[in-house]
């Protein structure tokens, strides 16, 4: 029971990761060429990467907050599969 429930928490973190790096992409498509499914997943990232913004602002104009929550999400898995 277990380990059905770490696989769950790993691949729904491997999920979160994909829908980031997604999100991240999409962002360079211009913003009157998106259509609302795109619009709708930035919106989404926005809000889930807001906290990280907070603490981690842009620097020179880049923002490292996808970036971040990446290796927070990693150090999160490693940390279940671990147990």
């Amino acid at each position: 029971m277990v380990e059905v429930v770490k696989n769950f928490l790993h691949y729904l973190i491997e999920g979160l990761v994909w829908f980031i790096i997604l999100g991240s992409l999409l962002t360079f498509i211009p913003p009157h060429k998106r259509n609302s499914l795109i619009n709708s997943v930035i919106e989404l990232l926005d809000y889930l990467l807001s906290p990280i913004r907070k603490v981690v602002p842009p620097v020179s104009g880049i923002d490292f907050s996808p970036l971040v929550a990446i290796i927070f999400l990693q150090l999160i898995d490693s940390l279940i599969r671990g147990l």
